[in-house]
């Protein structure tokens, strides 16, 4: 059965709580496919558990799942495309081409209009002051993660990125003091970055975090905090506008450190620049 009819008549008895997120999905189909569980939760005012449970009742094994197969249906019924509610399959490429353009303008425009800038200078110190940093992120967060620290590394900053869960709780084990822990996350609630971050906090370590979740647990942790503005259908998960605004902090932070230690900042890049360069001149003989 259909999730939205079944939402009309459930097969099970309904609980209070169950009624109020029926309510809920009913009236923000979208958003409930958009949101994370843990601020479901808050605004539905009913425990995580409640929601999963909820699911399950509804015949299915995981709130993902859930959520993918609600997507689908909305996008059959209304007879669009899955990327946005902009979109429609019968437009030209171009057309579609210049609606994602204008949608990643809006998402940067939005972001810069909410940056604090005590929050962007402090952790630009934390990072000038750094013995080393460690980006660390997985899935799609992971490749920014990755390209963060190769864009430090250039400078003459000693940066790892990590990617692998497994890898991060290690290096968050051998932390020191003087370290610095760049957290990059979309959800803000992944399980294993919440706990390599207890790790790391519990070794005096400095933390960054960098989400799109304003109601975050890592709130808790950080010492400095940068949100930015996406959204993405449960289907687009990873979608270049995400990716997209997390570099572009990671750029806004890279700038103003390379303004702040100019002739430092420039020799270790020229120093770089030549040692690449030596194994492009090898490779042409």
């Amino acid at each position: 059965m259909k999730i939205l009819h079944q939402l009309d008549r459930p097969k099970f008895k309904a609980s209070k709580s169950d009624k109020i997120l029926i309510k809920y999905i009913k009236e923000n189909a979208e958003k409930f496919c958009t949101t994370p569980i843990a601020l479901l939760a808050t605004k539905c005012k009913v425990s995580e558990a409640t929601i999963t449970r909820f699911v399950r009742k509804m015949g299915f094994s995981s709130l993902q799942l859930f959520k993918l197969t609600l997507t689908e249906e909305m996008v059959k019924n209304e007879k669009r495309t899955i990327i946005s509610r902009d979109i429609t399959s019968n437009e030209s490429i171009l057309i579609t081409a210049n609606k994602l353009l204008a949608n990643n303008i809006a998402t940067l425009e939005q972001t810069v209009s909410d940056l604090d800038e005590e929050t962007l200078l402090k952790t630009v110190n934390m990072l000038k002051e750094s013995e080393r940093i460690f980006f660390i992120g997985l899935g799609n967060s992971g490749f920014v993660a990755d390209d963060s620290a190769y864009k430090f590394m250039r400078i003459g900053f000693n940066t790892r990125g990590i990617d692998n869960s497994h890898l991060i709780m290690l290096h968050m084990a051998l932390l020191h003091e003087s370290d610095v822990v760049v957290v990059i996350s979309h959800s803000g609630e992944s399980f294993e970055i919440i706990k390599a971050v207890e790790l790391a906090k519990k070794n005096g370590t400095k933390l960054i975090v960098i989400t799109s979740n304003r109601d975050t647990i890592l709130k808790e942790y950080a010492d400095a905090c940068i949100f930015y503005e996406t959204r993405e259908s449960t289907l687009e998960t990873g979608s270049i506008t995400t990716k997209l605004t997390q570099i572009f902090i990671v750029d806004l932070l890279y700038t103003q450190v390379v303004k702040d230690t100019m002739d430092l900042a420039s020799a270790f890049k020229q120093r770089t620049t030549e040692a690449i360069n030596i194994l492009r001149l090898d490779n042409k003989k």
